[in-house]
This record gives structure tokens, sequence and C-alpha cells, in this order.
């Protein structure tokens, strides 16, 4: 009779069915410390940066807000041109929101606009209407 081990044993104790999610964890976990490790703070100074510039009111404050972008090369990932976009849309939305137009309808419509007279009210109903003459002879 060969001698089996408590743990081998068919649902001894359910060890190696209890520990089977521990592969994928172990995955899991290198994969999740990686990310952690490349954390770029490049690329957080440019998110804080363009919450910044989208935060302002007027395109003085976003330009003020854009001189705080580091000056020095950064290197060129996706991240950092997808959050130099969104930095500059909104930079150029609040630009184009102080331009002045050079419209000259848009001056009328942009003052407020006159304001209608009250419709003509109808005639009384017992007053008789006056027809127009039919024909007009000319002597």
């Amino acid at each position: 009779m060969v001698g089996l081990s408590p743990v081998s044993a068919s649902r001894g104790n359910g060890v190696a069915w209890r520990t089977g999610y521990a592969a994928p964890v172990r995955s899991w976990l290198a994969i999740l410390v990686t990310l952690a490790a490349c954390r770029d703070p490049v690329v957080e100074r440019l998110a804080t940066i363009k919450a910044e510039v989208c935060a302002c009111k007027t395109a003085s404050c976003g330009e003020q807000a854009m001189k705080l972008v580091p000056q020095g090369t950064i290197k060129s990932t996706h991240r950092t041109q997808t959050i130099a976009r969104e930095m500059l849309d909104c930079l150029a939305k609040l630009q184009a929101a102080e331009r002045p137009t050079t419209d000259p309808d848009a001056e009328d419509s942009a003052a407020e606009p006159p304001a209608m007279p009250p419709p003509a009210a109808p005639p009384p109903a017992s007053t008789p209407r006056t027809a127009a003459p039919a024909s007009v002879t000319k002597p």
C-alpha cells in the first residue's frame, strides 16, 4: 500500500482548491507594482496645469497658467500629447470667447433685440366693415 500525504489526497483538506487563485493574483500584483513604479511626475504636473488652464475664466488667466509648463525637454508620449492638446483646446476656447467679432450683423444681434409691438387687436364685431369700391371710374 502506497502512503498518501494529507495534502495530495483527493479532497483531503481543500488546500489545492483554496489556493488555486494564487497564481493569477501574483501576476496581477506584479503588473500593479510595475504600473505604480512607472508613475511619471512630468505627466502629473502637466495634468495639474491643464486643470488650472481649463478652470480659468479669462484668456489672461489661462496664459499665466500656461507659463507654468516646464520649459525643458519633455518626453513625447501619447499621454503627454493628449494632455497638451486638451490644454491648448481650453486656451483656444478662452481666447475665442474674448475675441471681438468682425461681423457687422452680429453687432445688431448682440444688442438687446427690439421689443415686439403687441399684435393689433381685431376690430369689434358690432362695427360694420367698409368695403372698398368695386371699380373706380375716371372722368
